[in-house]
């Protein structure tokens, strides 16, 4: 049902999507927090694709027929402390300023039960760095390259490389990466944020869309 009427409803998107965004922060954003929050079992997804995460409840910055929250995952949000067993974060943190990911990572931590889980997916600032130098010093990358080519901009392999990192591919793009995030780095932030252990995770463990090559988890643990 849900997916028809996003067929029906997609040609007037533009124009609706404001109105949406304004009465689901008004209305129904607020109701479900309320309704929610004496769940026993709570799991969250921040930044959810095109397919619900089964369990999951959905935050996102825009409406959508799929989204419970409609929220600035970069803000203070207006969750308890303690209320989620396992918060899911795939490619969101690498839209957030590089300044201030300590605080965003914090923030996640906090609604986060004890012994819960903060699964964090982002492009691997380490292995797209490398691909960078390697093609500096004349190093074949292809084995690399993944065919991500929107619009056909991608004429070359340095193009390649600079898409895969910044993402934003024209002036008018709203949602460029604006960090640059390593293993080492990543899991830093979590245990500086209050999570007692932080590890890499393996491509069984991508619960939505599987950005291939240069996908990178990290899970770190609440206690």
């Amino acid at each position: 049902m849900i997916d028809k009427l996003k067929i029906i409803l997609r040609p007037f998107y533009p124009v609706l999507l404001p109105i949406f965004n304004l009465i689901h922060k008004t209305f129904i954003t607020p109701k479900r927090i309320k309704n929610n929050k004496d769940k026993d079992k709570r799991f969250l997804e921040i930044g959810p694709g095109v397919k619900r995460i089964e369990g999951f409840e959905t935050l996102n910055i825009i409406a959508g027929l799929d989204i419970d929250y409609v929220l600035d995952a970069s803000k203070s949000l207006p969750f308890e402390s303690n209320s989620f067993d396992i918060i899911y974060a795939s490619h969101v943190l690498e839209h957030i300023p590089w300044y201030r990911l300590q605080d965003v990572v914090k923030e996640w931590t906090r609604i986060l039960k004890p012994d819960g889980r903060l699964e964090i997916w982002i492009p691997d600032g380490e292995k797209l760095c490398q691909a960078l130098l390697d093609l500096n010093n004349g190093i074949d990358i292809s084995a690399c390259k993944d065919g991500w080519n929107p619009q056909g901009l991608i004429k070359d392999e340095f193009s390649w490389v600079n898409g895969r990192m910044l993402y934003g591919i024209r002036d008018e793009y709203p949602s460029w990466h604006k960090s640059v995030i390593t293993p080492r780095h990543l899991i830093k932030l979590m245990k500086e944020s209050g999570l007692s252990e932080a590890y890499i995770m393996n491509s069984s463990e991508v619960r939505g869309y599987d950005h291939g090559w240069m996908n990178l988890g990290i899970c770190g643990i609440k206690k």
